[in-house]
């Protein structure tokens, strides 16, 4: 079920039709690359899908509003959000994103849990949930990895589910490769990506 873009809350429809950030962003200049470039992987990939206009805008504005609070500190974002310690510190800006946007009086569930989710994963994602967590990975600016990136993008959107697969892997290698404990968040997650297969 497709949304209209004349339904859509203000400040969605200027993320994903004119690419303006919120008054309260607070993102350096490198991570708003970042963030254009996460949005050009998700308004592609809504093209490629054929979704209605409204959906399209949605996603791209997913892809530039997810890290649009990386800029804050950690100790701020847990003052003014009261977050406790199930948010560890490097992936907070997630869900105080999507609280401050549920402030703002955005209610979309599905691009709420995708921005809060972003780095984590979600075991209820939709297909935007999954693909912003695939887009934020696999986005051509990321330095490391180049060639394993630039494959999996040549495979969306039209293998998605592998792709999310061998995302989700990576990441949560990482993790264990740091030695960093991985969020429950994220072991439900995989036990759901594994399920799809």
């Amino acid at each position: 079920m497709g949304q209209e873009s004349d339904a859509l809350h203000p400040l969605i429809r200027a993320a994903g039709r004119e690419a303006q950030l919120p008054s309260w962003a607070v993102m350096s200049e490198n991570r708003r690359g970042h963030a254009d470039r996460v949005a050009r992987l998700m308004k592609k990939w809504a093209k490629a899908r054929a979704l209605v206009r409204g959906d399209r805008i949605r996603w791209r504005a997913a892809g530039l509003l997810h890290d649009v609070l990386k800029g804050v500190s950690p100790a701020r974002l847990r003052e003014e959000f009261g977050f406790g310690s199930e948010w560890p510190d490097p992936v907070l800006h997630g869900p105080a994103c999507a609280v401050r946007l549920r402030q703002e009086g955005v209610d979309d569930t599905a691009l709420l849990r995708a921005i809060a989710h972003h780095t984590t994963g979600h075991v209820d994602f939709e297909l935007l949930g999954e693909s912003l967590y695939i887009a934020d990975f696999i986005e051509p600016g990321r330095p490391s990895r180049r060639s394993f990136r630039r494959e999996l993008r040549a495979r969306m959107p039209d293998g998605q589910v592998e792709v999310l697969t061998e995302v989700a892997a990576a990441k949560i290698r990482g993790l264990i490769d740091r030695r960093l404990q991985i969020p429950d968040v994220t072991v439900q997650f995989w036990s759901g990506v594994l399920a799809e297969r």
